[in-house]
């Protein structure tokens, strides 16, 4: 009885100094080179252009002058700074207990909520259609859009600002401007075409093709990577339709050579809006070291900030690569990243648990992005394909439209998707990377096209 107990203590002795030098080995457990790597990707710095268009776009439908906008702004933001500091915690920190943290202060001018976007006006999925549908109906589109006057009127302040970056804390709590109105413009665009007013139409196409572009190359998040890129691509399909009813020697606003021009490697990315992610992930895990041992005792134990970085810094580093931007200037499909194991196993999950998995659950949620900032370059490349097309249509008009492909300058050739014209004639394609089988569009003018 005596040798099986001492063995029993030996044996239980064993086990905890087993224990204890496997967590020790798993605090201690250096990064990879490969999140060494992803690591200094998302951290080199840069510098963004211009002017912030936070204001403008935090008081998009707010009355006043910029300067009192601009001091509702830095008074909102303080609020919340001050609430972020004192009463914030992760949800997954606080459990069941929402109301501990209370809700953020909103944005200036969110106690008067937007006016509705009436389902008669486009959006950013109807822009292939747009024109058409505001042909049909454009007293009830005229009726729809007099509630946005003031968001109207505030896109040329939009346009006047080079970057996007946001004064607040970066969390799942953090009210955001109402990107989704951006879409709102484009009906009054094909509004003005239908009434005759082409000119100012392909204006203001343009002018907020540059301003989802600003959005896309110059933001500091990935959301407003991903919503310009959605307005640069929605405003040069629509551009695209106005100028296939156009004749061929009508103008061109001198705006629309800049904001449509063909796409960078570094703008066909998502590194910048990765690089956003980051820092947001950043500011929380600085924030968890402070919360996690308030919250719950022992915590510590099962999360380190630094690895979680570098785990999560493997789910969007790859963005940022050498390698990666290569494949984008050579219109490469990307290739998709491979899913995450369960994370318990890794020696440096061990003792960051709870950084595992919310690495883990997050990384699901960034596959197709990069896919579909592809798909935004293949469009523009279309577009530029459009307008080459309609510049030497004189010259060559007894060439089939598949002949006169052959032509195109070397910055609009993919070999990997090549440009083709569509089965009916009527339009350039080429294959999506962002949904299996599908095919990206863009019209001819009717007098290239012959239809």
């Amino acid at each position: 009885m005596g040798r099986t107990l001492q063995r029993v203590v030996v044996g239980a002795i064993g086990l905890v100094l087993l224990l204890a030098i496997v967590l020790l080995v798993s605090w201690l457990w250096p990064l990879s080179a490969a999140q060494k790597r992803a690591l200094a990707a998302l951290e080199t710095p840069r510098d963004l252009p211009g002017s912030n268009v936070y204001v403008t776009l935090a008081t998009l439908g707010m009355e006043g002058a910029l300067a009192q906008r601009q001091a509702a702004v830095e008074e909102h933001t303080r609020q919340f700074q001050q609430w972020y500091a004192d009463r914030y915690v992760p949800a997954f920190i606080r459990g069941q207990a929402e109301g501990e943290a209370g809700t953020p202060p909103p944005l200036p001018g969110e106690d008067a909520p937007p006016p509705d976007v009436d389902a008669v006006l486009c959006g950013f999925n109807e822009a292939a259609a747009c024109v058409d549908a505001v042909r049909r109906q454009p007293q009830a589109v005229a009726a729809a859009l007099a509630p946005h006057a003031t968001l109207l009127a505030r896109m040329d302040e939009l346009a006047a600002h080079g970057h996007y970056r946001s004064p607040l804390a970066q969390t799942g709590a953090t009210p955001w401007p109402s990107l989704r109105r951006l879409g709102v413009p484009l009906s009054a665009h094909a509004l003005a075409h239908v009434r005759g007013d082409s000119a100012r139409a392909l204006a203001g196409l343009c002018r907020d093709a540059g301003i989802g572009r600003m959005l896309m190359a110059q933001g500091d998040n990935l959301l407003t990577t991903m919503t310009g890129s959605r307005m640069l691509a929605t405003n040069a399909t629509v551009f695209a339709a106005v100028l296939a009813e156009l004749p061929l020697d009508a103008p061109l606003p001198a705006a629309c050579a800049t904001a449509l021009a063909p796409l960078s490697a570094d703008e066909a990315g998502i590194c910048n809006g990765m690089r956003g992610e980051f820092a947001m992930q950043r500011e929380l895990a600085m924030l968890m070291d402070t919360r996690i041992e308030q919250a719950q005792r022992g915590g510590a134990l099962f999360y380190s900030s630094s690895k979680t970085l570098a785990y999560t810094a493997q789910t969007l580093g790859d963005a940022c690569l050498p390698e990666t931007r290569q494949a984008i200037a050579e219109d490469r499909r990307l290739s998709a990243p491979p899913a995450r194991v369960l994370a318990w196993w890794h020696p440096q999950c061990l003792t960051n648990s709870i950084g595992c998995i919310l690495g883990n659950i997050a990384a699901p949620a960034y596959r197709g992005y990069a896919s579909r900032q592809q798909d935004t370059a293949a469009q523009l490349r279309l577009l530029s394909a459009v307008l080459w097309l309609r510049e030497y249509a004189g010259q060559d008009a007894a060439t089939p439209l598949a002949g006169r492909l052959d032509g195109l300058p070397a910055g609009l050739r993919s070999a990997h998707r090549p440009i083709t014209v569509s089965a009916d004639g009527i339009a350039l394609e080429t294959p999506a990377y962002g949904g299996e089988g599908q095919m990206l569009r863009m019209p001819l003018p009717q007098a290239v096209s012959g239809h």
